[in-house]
């Protein structure tokens, strides 16, 4: 959502028109064979899944407009100097936060020695198939470090949830997490962990109203809004790109 503090509209150019909006929100349980938290060689790790829920992402849209002639007598006195007409049109949209397939991750380190999750590898498997790894992020778990006897929590990030499918199983894997080292400091251990939960999604509903403004904003800010407008149009069309490899 685009904020618009220096923009000097006026009233509604028509009634705003409600409409109904939607979206899908997951739910994520584990599977019951799944235990929650998994102990190995002194390492405990708990894996849970995000809480979901709907949010208002309007969509605010910003055009240079010719003023009509109505309009033009009301902005006498104004001071116009750059600054640029514009209609602001807004888009009522619901969406879902977080956006991502997102779990919470809780290292219990039980061993005497500090716990690096730099090594291992983590991955997602959505209704039976590999997800990429262009469309996970597990950075926090690879440059995780846990001293003896300590206990952290970080997260850990799968694809986009337009990408996965309405129901399904999501598989969540880890391997070669070290659980020992001797004296020296060398791996004398690795282990892996799995845990597998089902996916589903519930249809949220709101009504909501659109509606369109005209009036005058600041030529910066406008241009501003225009530079952003461009790079979020490049992420997206780099995410599609990753989605597709």
């Amino acid at each position: 959502m685009i904020a618009l503090t220096g923009c000097q509209t006026g009233q509604p150019t028509h009634r705003p028109q409600s409409t109904s909006i939607k979206c899908s929100v997951p739910s994520v349980n584990a599977l019951p064979e799944t235990k929650e938290a998994q102990e190995k060689g002194g390492v405990e790790i708990a894996v849970v899944p995000a809480l979901y829920k709907a949010v208002r992402l309007d969509q605010v849209i910003i055009t240079p407009e010719q003023p009509t002639m109505r309009e033009q007598l009301s902005l006498i006195g104004q001071n116009a100097a750059n600054k640029v007409f514009v209609a602001k049109t807004t888009i009522p949209r619901l969406g879902v936060q977080p956006e991502r397939l997102q779990f919470n991750l809780r290292i219990n380190n039980k061993l005497a020695r500090v716990f690096r999750g730099q090594g291992a590898v983590v991955q997602f498997n959505v209704g039976g198939k590999l997800v990429p790894f262009g469309n996970t992020d597990y950075k926090e778990f690879i440059n995780g470090i846990v001293p003896p006897r300590n206990e952290t929590e970080l997260k850990i990030y799968g694809p986009s949830l337009s990408l996965i499918p309405e129901k399904g199983t999501i598989g969540i894997f880890l391997y070669d997490v070290v659980t020992a080292t001797d004296p020296a400091g060398n791996v004398t251990e690795k282990q892996n962990y799995e845990w597998y939960f089902n996916y589903s999604t519930q249809i949220a509903e709101e009504t909501a109203e659109s509606k369109t403004t005209r009036g005058l904003m600041d030529i910066t800010e406008y241009q501003q809004i225009k530079r952003r407008e461009a790079t979020e149009q490049v992420r997206a069309a780099h995410g599609q790109l990753l989605s597709q490899e």
